[in-house]
């Protein structure tokens, strides 16, 4: 009992430099795994999940399977990318670009958890387009599909893009998330717009505890500032520069770019998914 008072007393930083790997938590889980489609905040959320902090408080490193791929890059589409080999224990996987049937075909530790984010899929088309067209760094077809945008307009553009993002299995790998925490009780469904949002602390909250990720409030306030988007690219929300990987850093941009033909092709293509993931 006195050695737990004693223990107690001493500062944070020094029971951190008592111990050889720096961690304060490890969690009871052997894998996490980040799930998700492009232009869901991936790259950001993946940030978070690598920063020092989130390893002091749950011993698990991250982990991009793409780096042993050639290029660094999966080309599959998301709905044929399937798994043999397990990954690495003791890690948070991410970023996984996949459908719930590929996430479920990774060979998985006895405890692990996962979780996906959803984002407006109207929203992943505009950011996609502007992506593609202006800042994403040239990988696979990228560059073809580059020079392509550059001949189009901007309707056109996404009206190429909603064809191309159908062909590469993005709406049906949003669909086939739907209902996987029912399929998979270790699932966790979350939402871009949640994460980003006025109650992203509280999301962010959930998201970590459901992993066993044990950071303290005052410790996930300051991460989460270190992340936002204004610190990542020197401007306001909302303020827009197409050159940018953080372009403008809002939810329902899709209103200011979407024409009646644009709208109408991305029904055609998307189907019910707006209604089943309950977005206006």
């Amino acid at each position: 009992m006195l050695q737990g008072a004693m223990t107690r007393w001493i500062p944070t930083w020094l029971r951190a430099l008592l111990r050889r790997d720096g961690v304060e938590h490890r969690s009871i889980h052997d894998n996490v795994y980040h799930c998700t489609v492009q232009k869901c905040a991936s790259q950001w959320i993946r940030a978070i999940l690598a920063d020092p902090r989130i390893f002091r408080w749950s011993g698990l490193r991250p982990y991009r399977y793409q780096d042993d791929l050639p290029g660094q890059h999966d080309p599959r589409p998301l709905t044929q990318r399937r798994f043999d080999s397990a990954f690495p224990e003791s890690t948070i996987a991410t970023t996984v670009y996949v459908d719930f049937d590929g996430f479920a075909s990774i060979p998985k530790p006895a405890s692990y958890k996962a979780f996906f984010v959803m984002r407006d899929p109207r929203d992943v088309l505009v950011s996609w387009y502007f992506s593609s067209r202006y800042s994403h760094p040239l990988m696979g077809d990228l560059g073809r599909v580059r020079e392509d945008l550059g001949r189009l307009s901007e309707a056109d553009g996404l009206l190429y893009c909603i064809d191309y993002l159908e062909e590469f299995g993005l709406f049906a790998a949003m669909r086939s998330w739907i209902d996987a925490d029912v399929k998979d009780g270790s699932v966790l469904l979350t939402r871009y717009e949640d994460l980003t949002g006025a109650d992203s602390r509280s999301r962010f909250a959930e998201l970590l505890a459901h992993c066993d990720i044990r950071v303290p409030v005052d410790e996930l306030d300051a991460l989460l500032r270190s992340y936002r988007f204004e610190a990542l690219s020197g401007r306001k929300r909302g303020q827009e520069d197409r050159a940018s990987h953080h372009r403008k850093g809002v939810a329902g941009d899709w209103r200011n770019h979407f024409t009646d033909q644009v709208g109408a092709r991305f029904e055609h293509a998307a189907g019910d998914l707006l209604s089943l993931w309950r977005y206006s």
